[in-house]
This record gives C-alpha cells, sequence and structure tokens, in this order.
C-alpha cells in the first residue's frame, strides 16, 4: 500500500451512492448512516465533476468528515483537494504512473477489481484497496452469475491490500466473507432501498463486531 498514512479499522464498511442522481434523498440518507460507516462513496455516472463536488460539499454540511468522502469516476486527481479518497476502474488505473500515485499521499486510491489477475495489476499499479464482487446474487446487477466466496478467497490470499468485497452483502454473510480473508464490506441496496437505512447500517455494524473472531492478522 503506497498511502501509508491511511489508518483504517480491521473490517471497513462502504456504502456506495444508488446511481439514482437524488441528491435530497442522498444527503437525507448519508446524514442518517455516516456515524456507522467508515466511507461514502459518490458513485452517480450521470453526474459531472462538478456536480460530483457539489454532492460531496451536500454530505459535508450534513457533519460527514472529509475523510470519510470518496468520489467515484474521474480521473482528475486534482480536482480532489478536499476529500479522503477515490475510486476507479481498471483503465484508470493503468493510465497512471506509480510514482505519479505516491506523490497524492492525501488519497485514498481504490479499485473495482473482478478477478485475480485485475486484482494483481491494481495492486502493482499502486491501488489502496480492491472492490471484489459481485460476490452474492445482487439487486444491482440481477442478470449476472455471482463470483462467489471462493473466488473471493483467492483474490484475497493472493494480494497484500485489503479486499473489500461488493454484492449482495447483509449482515447475515458478513462473518463468512470476514472469513474468505475480505478485510471489508461494500453496500449499495443494503441502504438505499430499505425505509430504515439507519438501522441496516447499525445491523451491518454489529455484524462487523460480531465477526472480529473471524478475523485475519492483519499482513
Amino acid at each position: 500500500m503506497f498511502h501509508e498514512h491511511v489508518i483504517t479499522r480491521s473490517f471497513e464498511l462502504h456504502v456506495v451512492s444508488p446511481g439514482t442522481g437524488d441528491l435530497d434523498s442522498f444527503l437525507n440518507i448519508a446524514k442518517g448512516i455516516w456515524r456507522w460507516v467508515d466511507y461514502i462513496h459518490i458513485r452517480e455516472k450521470k453526474l459531472t465533476l462538478e456536480e460530483q463536488i457539489y454532492w460531496a460539499q451536500g454530505l459535508k454540511t450534513q457533519g460527514v468528515p472529509s475523510d470519510r468522502i470518496i468520489m467515484n469516476g474521474s480521473d482528475q486527481l486534482d480536482q480532489y483537494a478536499s476529500i479522503g479518497g477515490v475510486h476507479w476502474g481498471q483503465a484508470v488505473i493503468r493510465s497512471y504512473d506509480k510514482d505519479e500515485l505516491r506523490r497524492v499521499d492525501r488519497l485514498r486510491v481504490g479499485i473495482s477489481v473482478h478477478s485475480l489477475e485485475e486484482a494483481k495489476v491494481a495492486e502493482e499499479q499502486g491501488a489502496d484497496y480492491l472492490f471484489y464482487g459481485h460476490v452474492y446474487a445482487s439487486n444491482s446487477k440481477p442478470n449476472c452469475e455471482p463470483r462467489g466466496l471462493s473466488a473471493l478467497a483467492e483474490v484475497c490470499s493472493n494480494v497484500s491490500i485489503p479486499v473489500i468485497a461488493i454484492g449482495g452483502i447483509s449482515p447475515e454473510n458478513i462473518a463468512a466473507i470476514r472469513t474468505a480473508g475480505a478485510r471489508g464490506a461494500a453496500v449499495i441496496s443494503t441502504i438505499w432501498t430499505t425505509d430504515k437505512p439507519e438501522v441496516a447500517a447499525a445491523s451491518l455494524r454489529q455484524a462487523i463486531t460480531d465477526s472480529e473472531k473471524y478475523a485475519e492478522p492483519r499482513r
């Protein structure tokens, strides 16, 4: 991991925005859940960079600490002076020189991967953490076969940076993904499709606490 200043929990909880473009709903729910989670991702593909920055400012007005805000998509690193990190796909991380990423030590860089090969490339290129999935059947990808726990375990055992499991994550399977080696969970539908998002976030945090006995020693 290049950005050694980043101090994380032994198991992280990431909440990714639903992609609906509804700022008022997003901020209202984020205000209620942020104390339970480690990172809130702004992943709104239809928004311009300027609009994403506006959403980030909105999170701050709701009390969300800037270092818990992650913006997805844009590769313009100079635009991210006042948030915690960026999250990219494979194409963006491959376009960056490792030395360039090392210089941006104020940002945490995450990459979405879907195979062991992609995971190794992302780590080599300088990623601080990975999203791997989807692990379970997911409302976000209803027509895609889940990759499963065995594939998750393979990725976790072959990279040294944290792997965050995404796709169909719920309080009921936190222990399973942790046993497989994941060092975090990322959720979308679990938070945004319930009428009690604060309860859902608290339940996820409690499941993480309850799963501490499954934690592997940090590498």
